[in-house]
Parts: structure tokens; sequence; C-alpha cells
């Protein structure tokens, strides 16, 4: 039977509301998400700490799952690369901002041009100097950082009252004249009670970051990044004369070890610094906010403080050495968006607040520094934030070998500081030319 023309009208709206609503249904129809697993590395932070902060993340992004891993920090790096060359690295892991430029082609940054949560004008209000110097490449976003940590002076408060002590030092001057009164030594001669840590290659930790500290504060950039070149043979102004800053810092270091000067007081006898430091064979040491976890291993008991790094008097440069201690996506990952949502969440005031309150790591956020800044320990680490800085290293581990050899230049085969700094300077430039 034909139809008539309303009825043709009747079937032909039907079937054009009835596309309509398929078109839409397709059109708007969200699938649900394909299940991700991420797996992130870390070093120091229990798998606890970001046991809530994972949490409140799946509550946003349920399909998502991350598993957090501790690590030996002894080995991090070791593990690391030979987990990227058995094509097994995790989709996110820790690593410091000082090593970024020698994880750089294993990381997937983050393009700010093209994302619409994070971008250089909120980074920039956002984080202080040091974290944008380390992170912040072009318009790419290299990681996030957890917290910020810099060098301290720990010293023990039992001695320093059996001294009358009733301050600690502010400045390297102070500490040269305090070295008389609490070094220790016996009969022989043999130094029994160190007054301070330093001046070896061997068994001082963060050395490394120890000698860059001082250079920096004689005035040393140590670096020139556009010419792929080492400044430390470049002489500055200093107090209306020339000086060479690393010499100078090399030869300050170095003469705690130096049987011949009257600030003799460490060798290569003792254990490593913060170890001999926990069991009282140090009166001082200088060491990271991380330093307090093995002094609590070795001696909970231990009657400790810490102070300011100290500075030279009149020193050119008023200078915290310090580092970021970052999250990073990796290039093998096949998620990296899903890691970078991650990251992003860490960088939100409220889970950073929260980071910070479960391990009173110095927070790397400027509003955090800033409510943080008086805490009673660990307000010392986030007031010398503002100041704190590092150098590029083009590869930190290269390097770091370099800085012992010319400390050893000096400690063990009889060689002047200038000697060893043009040694040094030498090979710095020779390997960063060849990569």
């Amino acid at each position: 039977m034909a139809l008539t023309t309303h009825q043709k009208k009747i079937l032909s709206v039907t079937i054009l509301t009835i596309a309509c609503i398929a078109f839409l249904g397709i059109r708007f129809h969200k699938t649900k998400p394909t299940p991700v697993t991420l797996e992130a590395w870390g070093i120091l932070d229990e798998s606890k700490t970001f046991l809530s902060i994972i949490e409140n993340y799946q509550k946003k992004y349920p399909y998502i799952k991350i598993n957090y891993t501790l690590k030996d920090e002894n080995t991090y790096d070791e593990e690391i690369l030979k987990a990227f060359s058995n094509n097994q690295a995790p989709d996110i892991f820790i690593i410091n901002g000082s090593h970024l430029p020698y994880y750089e082609n294993k990381i997937s940054p983050l393009n700010l041009k093209n994302d619409k949560d994070l971008n250089l004008f909120d980074l920039d209000k956002t984080y202080p100097t040091i974290v944008k110097n380390a992170l912040l490449k072009d318009d790419y976003l290299l990681g996030v950082p957890l917290y910020i940590d810099s060098l301290a002076l720990y010293y023990n408060q039992d001695i320093f009252n059996y001294y009358n002590i009733a301050l600690p030092p502010v400045t390297w001057e102070e500490i040269l004249n305090l070295v008389s009164s609490l070094r220790r030594t016996n009969a022989q001669g043999q130094i029994t009670r160190a007054a301070i840590a330093l001046g070896s290659s061997s068994n001082i930790r963060w050395d490394f970051d120890i000698i860059s500290t001082l250079m920096m504060q004689y005035g040393s950039n140590i670096v020139d990044i556009d010419k792929k070149q080492t400044t430390l043979n470049y002489e500055i102004e200093y107090k209306n004369q020339r000086i060479l800053p690393s010499k100078e810092a090399l030869n300050f270091y170095t003469q705690f070890t130096n049987p011949h000067s009257n600030y003799y007081t460490w060798n290569d006898n003792f254990t490593d610094s913060v170890i001999a430091f926990s069991k009282g064979e140090t009166v001082m040491m200088i060491g990271y906010s991380q330093a307090q976890k093995i002094i609590e291993k070795y001696n909970p008991n231990l009657n400790y403080n810490i102070a300011s790094l100290p500075q030279f008097i009149d020193s050119p440069s008023k200078t915290n050495y310090g580092d970021t201690i970052n999250f990073v996506v990796s290039q093998n990952s096949k998620h990296p968006e899903e890691c970078w949502k991650f990251l992003k969440f860490l960088t939100g005031k409220n889970t950073a607040e929260y980071y910070y309150l479960q391990t009173k790591n110095p927070p790397a956020r400027l509003d955090l520094i800033q409510n943080h800044i008086n805490e009673p320990t660990s307000g010392i680490f986030t007031r010398q934030i503002l100041l704190s800085q590092n150098w590029y290293q083009y590869d930190f581990q290269e390097i770091n070998q370099i800085f012992k050899e010319m400390i050893e230049d000096v400690t063990h085969k009889g060689k002047s500081p200038t000697e060893a700094i043009i040694t040094a300077s030498d090979r710095i430039n020779f390997f960063w030319n060849k990569k």
C-alpha cells in the first residue's frame, strides 16, 4: 500500500531522528579507558610516603595504577643504566638535577608550548631559580621537583657545650679558629677526634659538592656552557688582587688533611664522614638534610645540631650548594601522557604540602618555602634554597672522577693546587668536546 505524503514526512523525520541519535551516541560516547600500570623508581623515600599520594591520584584517574619501588642509593645509577640497556626501564624515575644532562637522552620531556596545564609563566611564579635552571630547557620541562636539598654544617652539641661554644660558626674563618681546640690527638700525635671532616677524596661524603661550593664561594662559575669548557683556570678580581678561585678553594679544602698545616685534622684513617660524625669521631661535618637518616641509623641518641653552610668573610659570592631531586619520565615508557599526568599532580600545592609533611624534605615550591622557612630543623635547609646554586655537569660521573683525582693530586701525589687545577681543566675540556 502506497504511503501518503503525510506518512512519508513522518517516516523521514523518524529516520532522521534515529540517525541523529545514533550519530550523537557515537560522537559523545566515552569509551572506558584502557587500564595502565606505571612503574616508578625512587631512592630515600619509603613506599609508604607515596601511598596516600598515589591513592588520591587514582581517585582522579582510576584506570592508572602506579607501583613505586624504593631502590638502593649506592647502586641506583648502575641499576637505571642496566634497566635501559635491557629495555626494562621504569616509566618514572628519580634523578638529581645535576645528573639531568647525563640522562637527558633517556627522558621524555613535556612540551610546554603544547600543554594546557603547565606553562613557563606558572613555573616562574611557582619555583625558585635553581629549579628552573635544572629543569627548563628552551620550551621543554625535563621533570618536576620533589624537593631541594642543600649542604649545611652539622655539629656535635655536647662537645660544643663542653668547650663553652655557645653559637655555631658562621664563617669558614671561624671554623679554622676552632680546629686546634676541638681536634684531639694521642701521645703519638695521631688524630683520635677530628675538628671537622674535610680535605679528602676517599672518605668525605659529598666531597665533590663541597669543593664545588668552595669554588663558587670564591667566585668561580666553574663552567662556560656556551663554549663547552671549564673556567677553573680563569682568574677574577678578589680583595683588590687577581686570584684563581679554584686554586684558593682546593688549597683551603686540602689543608685539613695536610700534616704540615696548622689546620690538619682529618686523614684517610677515618671512616665515612657521616658515620664518623655519628660515632663522635669528628665534631663537625658538611652534609645534606638526608644525612639525618644516616645519623639516626648509626647513633639515634647523638646530640647534634645543624647550622647554615659557612661562608667566607667578604666572599664575592654568598653561595649555598644545592640540588633538586626530581621525578622524570622515561623515554622508553609506552605511556608518557599518563606519566606526565602523575608528575603534574605532584606539582599541586596540596600534594607538595602533603609530601613535605611526610618527609620534612625541603620543599621546592616558593609558597611552601615561605610557609616552612622557620621550622626547627628543616627550616635551616629551607632558608638556604633561594641562594642555592649548582653548575652544569655534562657527565656527572666523569666530572666527579676528575675532581677526585684533582684532590688526590694534591693530597697524595705532591702536586701544587695550580698543577692539579690545570690537569683537571684539560681533562674536562677534552672529554666535554668529545661528547
